[in-house]
């Protein structure tokens, strides 16, 4: 555990948190707990977990966990840095299990607001509470040379 007020930003941290972000953050550690560290070198440096750093302190935590990373070189922390941001964003989701998970969450009466989704995220993955989940015509198949936008389905030709 390591006070929030020792920690120190990298300096070139080069992901950006939006207050709406933090906030979910915070609402998450709160609901589950802090269950991912905060990486940080042997001084103190953040590696990985700014924004976690400041959604704990936005809820009044004093202290949080950490884990040291002192077997990484310089340019490996830097490396890692940008790393721990990117490789999350390969991955997908199964929207089908999803949609049957946060479905049963909603029928429990778990608060989905810790999620992490807005709520018209959620509406549109497994429709309202008062709406049957619709396929949308199985989603038009592009053609080759064309492209479909996920969120507001603009045709784009490639």
């Amino acid at each position: 555990m390591r006070s929030v007020g020792d920690l120190l930003p990298y300096e070139r941290n080069a992901r950006m948190h939006s207050d709406l972000q933090i906030m979910k953050l915070g609402e998450s550690i709160r609901e589950f707990g802090f269950t991912n560290p905060v990486l940080i070198t042997n001084a103190g440096k953040i590696i990985a977990g700014h924004g976690r750093l400041e959604a704990a302190k936005k809820i009044g935590l004093d202290e949080i966990p950490c884990i040291c990373l002192d077997h990484l070189d310089e340019n490996q922390v830097k490396a890692y840095t940008i790393a721990d941001n990117q490789l999350p964003n390969m991955a997908t989701w199964d929207f089908d299990v999803l949609s049957v998970e946060i479905d049963e969450l909603r029928e429990d009466g778990f608060d989905l607001f810790s999620l992490g989704f807005t709520k018209e995220e959620l509406d549109e993955m497994t429709g309202s509470p008062d709406e049957p989940f619709e396929e949308e015509e199985e989603k038009k198949k592009p053609e080759s040379d064309t492209t479909i936008c996920p969120k507001c389905h603009h045709e784009f030709v490639l």
